[in-house]
């Protein structure tokens, strides 16, 4: 099997990769608390694994580089182990990683994002890129990337059952990494208002977008309902992700990058 990892190449391999156009595939994670069953390294694990496993199997078309490890999460600092990065911050560590990928030569940049918080601020990251370099960078939380899987497998409520600690990330840790999952440490726990308005859920998002200090609506640090996770679930999803996000890849690639028209 060729290389894959972007620290694994010699120079002169990375860039032949960047004259093959291969899509430079970044997962982007964070280390926060999870609830008392899971562990602080959740999203990282999402986001590195999907990704490893979908380039893995596009070898020729993707490289895998090192993940980022931390993300914006101030809301969930009441809870230990949290590790926060300022927004500006962190848009411009990722930027400057981007600005690097395309000075290289590489043209598609790919983030697969495991962290929900990360969003706005990678999004401002990869349009900087795509402004800035003569790449073009897009961004997919991997969760966008899990239907049909996730309204096949779903038990619990709409909204809120898959939110954070909820049914789908325990039951893809179930899958990816069991040995560091406590279900007996797994509880319901869906406290915050009810609301048409405002809610979190990771399939279906709330109109208006708000984010709270996680301490003022949950006592354990899960929004969801974890108890009805299970492996053969997080099976379903890991493989509907990562058939996914092959196809996007190699979409990508063959993506043209037309030529800007200064109308001045």
């Amino acid at each position: 099997m060729p290389k894959i990892c972007w620290e694994e190449h010699t120079w002169p391999e990375l860039r032949e990769a960047a004259r093959q156009g291969r899509v430079v595939v970044l997962p982007v994670g964070t280390i926060e608390q999870h609830g008392p069953h899971l562990p602080l390294a959740t999203d990282c694990i999402t986001s590195r694994e999907m990704s490893r496993l979908a380039v893995e199997r596009c070898p020729a078309d993707a490289v895998l580089m090192p993940q980022v490890h931390y993300g914006f999460n101030e809301h969930h600092l009441d809870f230990p182990g949290t590790i926060a990065v300022d927004g500006p911050t962190f848009i411009n560590y990722v930027t400057d990683i981007g600005k690097s990928v395309a000075h290289h030569g590489f043209r598609k940049i790919l983030f697969i994002n495991g962290h929900g918080s990360n969003v706005p601020f990678l999004d401002i990251a990869a349009r900087n890129i795509t402004n800035r370099t003569p790449a073009i960078c897009a961004l997919a939380p991997w969760w966008t990337l899990a239907e049909p899987a996730v309204t096949e497998i779903r038990e619990s409520e709409i909204p809120g059952g898959m939110a954070h600690g909820c049914e789908l990330e325990t039951s893809v840790l179930l899958y990816l990494r069991p040995d560091l999952v406590d279900m007996s440490q797994a509880v319901k726990d869906i406290n915050f208002p009810p609301s048409k308005w405002i809610y979190w859920d990771l399939q279906k998002s709330s109109p208006v977008t708000f984010m709270d200090f996680f301490s003022r609506f949950s006592r354990t640090g899960i929004n969801g309902d974890p108890t009805l996770a299970t492996r053969e679930k997080g099976e379903r999803v890991v493989e509907c992700v990562v058939n996914n996000l092959v196809d996007f890849i190699k979409e990508f690639r063959a993506r043209e990058i037309a030529q800007r028209v200064d109308h001045h």
